[in-house]
């Protein structure tokens, strides 16, 4: 069984591939059968699916940042609070507050629930 540090741990791996654009590290860090749900209508995906959405959301942004707020950990699992500080290839800054729910299995990540909401920031002067 892995322990509260190591699963923070990879879940620090997993945001910072992520701010790379890793997408290969990535799935590297997820079982093969991994899913996603995100409350965006359209239910459970398999990874691949999700990272196939995850690249095209990637093509209009500049940089991407995450800001961990809290974290709770359970064997096998962690869930956090995080901001998403974006800014697309257009210039614009926007955050998406996130909850995310990372379930573990032999140390690869095996299902994650997401909950987004993006607030546009405000035009610099």
């Amino acid at each position: 069984m892995e322990t509260v540090v190591d699963l923070g741990e990879k879940v620090d791996a997993t945001l910072r591939v992520m701010e790379a654009g890793d997408l290969a590290g990535l799935r590297a860090l997820c079982a093969a059968d991994a899913t996603v749900w995100q409350n965006d209508g359209a239910g459970t995906r398999t990874i691949e699916k999700r990272i196939e959405h995850i690249a095209e959301f990637f093509a209009g942004i500049e940089s991407v940042r995450f800001e961990v707020v809290r974290r709770f950990h359970k064997p096998d699992e962690v869930l956090q609070q995080h901001v998403l500080h974006l800014v697309g290839t257009d210039g614009v800054r926007s955050r998406v507050h996130a909850t995310a729910h990372f379930r573990f299995e032999d140390g690869l990540i095996a299902s994650v629930e997401e909950y987004l909401y993006e607030v546009p920031e405000a035009p610099q002067a």
